[in-house]
């Protein structure tokens, strides 16, 4: 699963597939744009349920995971990715508009937390974070 390694104090991001799971169109094509600039791989995907399907068979490093969806909600969507034994050790990081994700976040075992609005350079930092954190 985990593709890292670390060259001369910089990380190699080359190989590491990251999910972002949203129901804004907006969201999954400008977070996906800006994790293939930085060299991710990224999987995105509107649809909570076709997540489930996928990143059970794609050895995905981390999940992005927006809390409100219509579908299912980001912490059922977690707490499911946690009791999965294929899935249940990948980092999730979780966004919302909502202050309470803090709490859900606390309950699902998430890695860390973005407010929407929130900025690249946090998101990058954090993403950078677990891959130090999994080597």
């Amino acid at each position: 699963m985990y593709n890292l390694e670390r060259l001369t104090g910089e990380i190699c991001v080359q190989n590491i597939k990251i999910a972002v799971i949203d129901d804004e169109q907006g969201i999954l094509l400008t977070l996906q744009l800006y994790l293939e600039m930085e060299g991710f791989i990224a999987l995105v995907f509107s649809s909570p349920i076709e997540a489930l399907k996928v990143i059970n068979s794609e050895n995905v490093d981390i999940i992005i995971l927006d809390m409100k969806m219509p579908e299912m909600d980001g912490e059922e969507l977690a707490k499911i990715f946690k009791r999965n034994q294929e899935t249940k050790d990948i980092p999730i990081i979780l966004f919302s508009a909502h202050e309470t994700v803090s709490e859900v976040a606390i309950r699902v075992g998430a890695y860390g937390i973005l407010e929407k609005p929130f900025q690249f350079e946090e998101l990058n930092k954090m993403i950078k974070e677990i891959i130090i954190n999994l080597k």
